[in-house]
């Protein structure tokens, strides 16, 4: 072999090489491309999802902004009533039936919402458990609602 034979083979060798070399890098700069595209649409498509979250939480929170507004309403609309003084709490017993009423003044008034209806008894001394028994609604529903009449400011 001569030195130009050998030159000839070098010269092809890096040819190919630098070839090949380019030819992986671009499929790398591909690949690259393409996974970035696929993540991209993915953040889109989280962040449609999460745009319709906040504007769901949005329209719930204005209801319950609404709902609270007539609250206060109509708790100024209310006649003040002293509490009732309580009398020595009496033990629990794990299977205590639920007591029955037949007196209708026991009972707030059916034209006031549920929510009137919680602040009311409340006001008149009776605990969030009771309030909940009486009125046949969870216990939390009645404890939220009680949490956000004082965390609006309203005096009960």
């Amino acid at each position: 072999m001569d030195a130009n034979t050998i030159s000839l083979f070098l010269n092809n060798w890096l040819g190919v090489t630098l070839d090949a070399g380019l030819t992986g890098a671009v499929l790398l700069l591909w690949l690259s491309w393409f996974r970035n595209g696929k993540r991209q649409q993915r953040l889109e498509q989280m962040l449609v999802e999460t745009s319709s979250q906040l504007e769901a939480a949005t329209r719930h929170l204005s209801q319950a902004s609404e709902a609270i507004e007539q609250l206060r309403q109509h708790e100024q609309a209310l006649p003040r009533r002293e509490p009732v003084e309580k009398a020595a709490p009496v033990p629990q017993q794990a299977t205590r039936p639920r007591p029955v009423t037949t007196q209708t003044s026991a009972l707030p008034a059916q034209s006031s919402t549920q929510a009137t209806m919680i602040l009311r008894m409340q006001r008149e001394g009776e605990t969030p458990q009771t309030i909940a028994e009486r009125l046949d609604m969870p216990l939390a529903q009645v404890k939220l609602l009680l949490k956000l009449n004082a965390a609006s400011g309203t005096v009960s």
